[in-house]
């Protein structure tokens, strides 16, 4: 407001006719004042715009808004992780990429709506995926997504498709409308072959779903049955059936505590599917061959254990957890409150992620 005034007073003394005459000193020296004034508000303006932007060290170089840094919080918003691996979804036959069914965890009470941004690894925005929260048991929230946006086009897509047909390295993002709370790298990948008589070539996703999995028992309780869960696709483009065979192993003394069942056939895409294995006591115990086991048998024994799993024989991968104080123990990104939380793999109460040892 004090530049416009100072202004229209500039313009008007600007105005007044100086023909074969100069102006009183006082009038001259008062318009020099008012001129120098509205040169430094002008400045002062300039100032205040500059150091309300956010900068590229704040981690904010657009709109986005920033991780948060505050260490304190004790259940700061995150992600349910086994929704995430079973929602991010490829076509892989049509190059097309969507979000599903994702769930998101401890969202602030007044949270009204987020959205996610879909980025190539160097940083280049793709897609924007706008949400508003369907409440469901606390802590959980069902993400629900509308509009998308294409930001490549600035359109708006149709059922949320967005076209995603070259293979790199992606990063999703999770932002409430101040924070930045998850982050999810994964890749995509070609597969098949070039034969003409063959499945031809399609898209895959690579990332957690070839490393994680998770051992679980309902609502926590050790009286339940004992069951693994993990993500498997076919390597081509056609489905497969495959054999799978899970052992769990003490460490201590190398025996076979538990297997899943015997002589079971799965079938596998190029896509993701979840699959999850009872566990069942293995032949020679005093027990029927084949009966439930439970959670509580397994916990019932600290100590270091193996879960090994093998495809048609091979052995697919191995993963290591540990029993204490009879209770199934988180490691890295599972343990809350030490893992970063852009990151943190949220399991709840009734499911204990691990990753597979590396080769």
């Amino acid at each position: 407001m004090r530049g416009l005034l100072v202004a229209a007073l500039v313009l008007g003394i600007a105005s007044i006719p100086v023909a074969n005459a100069q102006l009183p000193g006082g009038l001259k020296q008062i318009g020099k004042k008012l001129a120098k004034d509205l040169a430094k508000d002008k400045e002062e303006g300039k100032a205040a715009e500059q150091a309300a932007a956010p900068t590229a060290a704040e981690g904010a170089t657009s709109s986005r808004p920033p991780a948060s840094k505050d260490k304190t919080r004790k259940y700061p918003p995150g992600m349910s992780f086994s929704s995430l691996l079973n929602g991010a979804v490829v076509l892989p036959k049509k190059g097309q990429f969507r979000l599903n069914q994702i769930q998101t965890t401890f969202i602030p009470d007044d949270c009204e709506s987020g959205f996610v941004v879909l980025r190539t690894a160097d940083d280049k925005e793709i897609a924007q995926f706008d949400w508003k929260p369907d409440r469901l048991k606390k802590p959980y929230v069902l993400l629900n997504i509308y509009p998308v946006t294409d930001l490549r086009s600035g359109e708006e897509v149709a059922g949320g498709w967005i076209k995603m047909t070259e293979p790199g390295d992606y990063v999703l993002d999770f932002y409430l409308p101040t924070e930045h709370y998850f982050t999810f790298p994964f890749s995509v990948v070609k597969a098949g072959g070039d034969d003409p008589f063959g499945s031809g070539q399609c898209l895959c996703t690579k990332g957690a779903w070839d490393d994680w999995g998770y051992l679980f028992y309902a609502e926590g309780k050790p009286e339940q049955n004992l069951r693994w869960k993990v993500w498997l696709r076919n390597d081509g483009c056609e489905e497969k059936d495959i054999k799978v065979h899970v052992d769990i192993t003490r460490d201590a003394d190398g025996e076979v505590v538990c297997t899943s069942r015997p002589n079971m056939t799965h079938t596998v895409k190029p896509d993701w599917t979840r699959f999850e294995f009872d566990m069942v006591f293995p032949e020679g115990k005093e027990v029927p061959f084949g009966t439930y086991f439970k959670a509580k048998d397994l916990l019932a024994t600290d100590g270091a254990y193996t879960l090994t799993m093998k495809i048609d024989e091979k052995t697919y991968g191995v993963w290591k957890f540990d029993v204490k104080d009879n209770q199934l123990q988180y490691k890295g990104r599972t343990v809350r409150g030490e893992a970063d939380p852009l990151t943190f793999i949220e399991g709840g109460r009734d499911a204990w992620w691990y990753k597979k040892e590396a080769k």
